[in-house]
């Protein structure tokens, strides 16, 4: 006997997408990164947020740079679980959310032009990164914001990241 598929929302309820729970994702989260298993869900459960984030705008260009970096790292994470990551996207999101990494070439002429000149490519991405956040605080709120582009900013830097890496096994 087949289980019929489940019903697709057409509406994100942000609680309900919050009390999902994955906890083999946030466990080898913790086998690829020295953390707690608390400190993981945290950052899982700001996974969601963005993915909710992504579903709400599809036409938007929702894009992780170096501040929602340990985001993106979760995200990946979640990837491995492709079944349980598609249930969740269409259960809670109404729709798969793919992950589409910039391609290396947009990123690398990115690098480059910041490092030939910063102000002027800073300046061409603002009207993007300003968009961005307007979404994030428009329908996250300024506590998410501010976590996101602050705090996790601050303490998920890459360096740190790269320092609390744990060796493959």
């Amino acid at each position: 006997m087949t289980t019929p598929p489940k019903k697709i929302k057409t509406e994100i309820n942000l609680e309900d997408v919050l009390h999902y729970r994955h906890d083999e994702t946030v466990l080898r989260f913790t086998d690829n990164y020295d953390m707690s298993f608390e400190e993981a869900a945290d950052i899982f459960r700001e996974m969601k947020l963005l993915l909710a984030l992504m579903a709400r705008f599809p036409d938007e260009y929702i894009f992780t740079h170096e501040p929602l970096w340990v985001i993106d790292e979760m995200w990946h994470t979640f990837l491995m679980y492709t079944w349980e990551y598609e249930d969740f996207c269409k259960t809670y999101l109404g729709r798969m959310i793919h992950h589409g990494p910039t391609p290396r070439a947009q990123k690398m002429k990115i690098i480059e032009d910041l490092e030939k000149n910063k102000e002027e490519t800073e300046e061409m991405l603002r009207p993007v990164v300003s968009n961005l956040y307007n979404h994030i605080y428009d329908y996250l709120g300024r506590e998410t914001l501010i976590k996101w582009i602050h705090v996790y900013a601050n303490k998920y830097t890459l360096d740190y990241m790269n320092s609390i890496r744990k060796p493959l096994q």
